[in-house]
């Protein structure tokens, strides 16, 4: 046994305890609501609804927000497509479909659809050209050309396409990139004003292609003025360990005979120009890439850049096609840690430094403030329409950040205690939250630290409360996502299984290195299925009545904000719909308990289609069902 090996055994000597998730009994509803004007959307007839998961994060302009509530309560449901590896997570269809590009699968499927009650695979689209399917998370919008429709988009490096939800492809187009991917892309965005898809890739080009046909409205890709960033440091695993870490992989994907460390420093970002996603904020058009500086902006020409920058990019029509302009650009030390994440009405975006600091800056790339927020941040940043509330993640916790406009406050840092540990190990939060309106989303795990890394045995997903940042509901699952959170329709939590930490960690347990039982990595979509239908529909109905209370305060003040919240409280009332009609169906609602719900929320739409608040009716629905879930 080598040295290192021996100090890895010596390290986790104490380790040896199994990992309990704690249990977290039904809590009354939160005390959690809107206040004041919201931020305003930027209707559009193509994007679609906020009722569910769109693209990697959320919507357009990665908020991470969904409008309807999180399943209160929740489990463990099925495992879908286990022989994929899921980096960048699944998103939905409004009749609940779940749609994933698996990271370079086995099989070489591009989109698999699935169904979603039971995980089982409805179609998948095949890879025509045989070029590497690389991944990048597909895009939902609306048809407009057929209204209640709605239609899936995938980009690649090379090639983007356009398909019906029941798989049919429409088009396929080259992006106009060819050559060897240096790590791939992102997927595509959409950009209302041009009507097109828009791709970014790793290696710092940006291409754009006509919704309705794929045809290209850039002359040619534009290319992005940042370097490389520097190369990672070697993984510092023992080889034997790398090796099975690696083979682990190679059986959820095709690696293409390319080493588990590249795909570790890609995720990183070591040695390419961008690392997340991007942002378009829907009402201007402007595009926001975290990316990096140009070479030489570190004060060295040496075919790397050790500084961020982030781009505010125009798309502007010069005739029959577009070009790409740079409006603005602000640079930072360190590079960027997180995603573009805009405010809705675009006034704000915010990303983390590689330094531990939420960075909030104006649409003219000006640094507004700066908090440091106690950790490197990671993902993308949660951005709320209302009370201000904006929420980062660090791999030790969640904290709920309030814009105060010309500065930024700590509102809570949440305590993720969710399993009874053994000694020496932590509970790390895995990735980034999400925003419901009833709750904060997160999935943390069981890890033992190795020097400055955190390596993680088991996980699952949680609630926490959005006033106080406490845990209110925990369910044990197994695997990790390095991307994001993904909700469905139905408010039940989906992760896309990608395991990496995990990986390390089960090879460590393997060669005795770490003294620990650690289940086999898992591949796949994991859903979490909601157990207490009841108390969904009191969560929908209570957060539409607190909402319409406040919409009706604020009608005078802010008639846009109000326009949104007539928006979101039609898909509320959908919701609580839904899940009373499987609270009859589990026996945790009454059949005459329905009836008067009903009444109340069909009183409410009455109200809404003739321009009135329903307030009361929703207030009605709220205080029923809560007498009936404390029955």
């Amino acid at each position: 046994m080598t040295h290192r090996a021996l100090a890895i055994v010596l390290l986790f000597a104490t380790a040896v305890a199994a990992q309990t998730p704690k249990a977290f009994p039904p809590r009354p509803r939160t005390a959690w609501r809107p206040a004041g004007c919201r931020v305003p959307d930027a209707p559009h007839p193509v994007l679609a609804s906020r009722a569910a998961w769109r693209v990697l994060h959320a919507d357009e302009g990665n908020t991470d927000e969904l409008s309807i509530a999180y399943a209160p309560a929740f489990e463990a449901d099925w495992l879908g497509e286990p022989g994929t590896w899921n980096p960048t997570g699944p998103v939905f269809g409004s009749d609940g479909t779940v749609y994933v590009a698996p990271f370079q699968p086995l099989d070489g499927s591009l989109i698999v659809a699935l169904d979603p009650d039971t995980g089982l695979r409805r179609w998948a689209i095949a890879n025509s050209t045989g070029t590497p399917s690389g991944t990048g998370t597909p895009l939902i919008l609306e048809d407009p050309d057929h209204p209640g429709a709605e239609l899936l988009y995938h980009g690649r490096y090379d090639r983007v396409l356009a398909a019906r939800t029941d798989g049919t492809v429409l088009w396929e187009m080259p992006t106009g990139l060819s050559g060897p991917p240096v790590g791939g892309g992102f997927g595509v965005n959409y950009h209302p004003g041009a009507d097109a898809l828009v791709g970014l890739t790793r290696d710092g080009f940006l291409y754009a292609v006509d919704r309705r046909t794929g045809v290209a409205v850039l002359d040619a890709p534009y290319q992005l003025p940042g370097a490389p960033a520097p190369p990672g440091p070697p993984l510092t695993a023992p080889p034997s360990v790398q090796a099975c870490a690696e083979a682990e992989l190679n059986a959820l994907a095709d690696l293409e005979g390319e080493p588990i460390a590249l795909v570790v420093d890609v995720l990183r970002g070591n040695g390419v120009e961008v690392a997340n996603y991007f942002a378009i904020d829907a009402a201007s058009g402007r595009m926001w890439v975290a990316a990096t500086a140009p070479d030489g902006d570190d004060g060295v020409v040496d075919g790397v850049s050790q500084i961020g920058a982030l781009y505010g990019l125009d798309l502007v029509q010069s005739g029959p096609q577009w070009q790409v302009v740079e409006a603005c650009r602000q640079t930072f030390a360190g590079g960027s840690a997180s995603t573009p994440a805009l405010r809705r009405d675009g006034s704000r975006v915010y990303l983390g430094d590689n330094v531990g600091h939420l960075l909030a800056i104006d649409r003219d790339c000006q640094v507004v403030w700066s908090l440091p927020v106690g950790g490197q941040i990671t993902g993308s940043v949660g951005v709320a329409a209302d009370n201000g509330e904006v929420y980062v993640s660090t791999a030790g916790t969640i904290l709920q950040v309030i814009d105060d406009g010309p500065s930024g406050r700590i509102a809570w840092s949440a305590n993720l205690d969710v399993y009874e540990l053994g000694p020496g190990q932590r509970v790390a939060n895995q990735t980034i939250a999400g925003i419901g309106a009833n709750a904060i989303a997160f999935q943390a795990g069981a890890a033992v630290p190795l020097g400055a890394s955190l390596l993680t045995i088991t996980t699952g997903v949680g609630l926490l409360d959005r006033l106080t940042g406490q845990v209110v509901s925990f369910a044990p699952g197994l695997d990790e996502s390095v991307a994001v959170m993904s909700t469905g329709p139905d408010g039940a939590l989906y992760i896309g299984n990608s395991p990496l930490r995990r990986l390390f960690t089960y090879c460590l347990a393997q060669q005795g290195l770490l003294p620990i039982a650690v289940e086999p990595p898992l591949g796949g979509i994991r859903k979490y299925r909601s157990t207490r239908p009841d108390l969904l529909v009191r969560d929908a109905a209570c957060a539409a009545g607190d909402r319409a209370r406040n919409a009706r305060r604020q009608r005078v003040a802010c008639p846009a904000s109000v326009a949104a919240d007539l928006v979101q409280l039609r898909e509320l009332i959908a919701q609580a719909r839904r899940a009373a009609a499987d609270a009859v169906a589990a026996g945790s609602l009454s059949a005459r308990d329905s009836e008067v719900l009903e009444r109340r929320f069909a009183r409410a739409e009455r109200r809404l289609e003739a321009g009135r608040m329903p307030g009361r009716a929703l207030q009605a629905a709220c205080e029923r069902v809560q007498r009936v879930v404390t029955r």
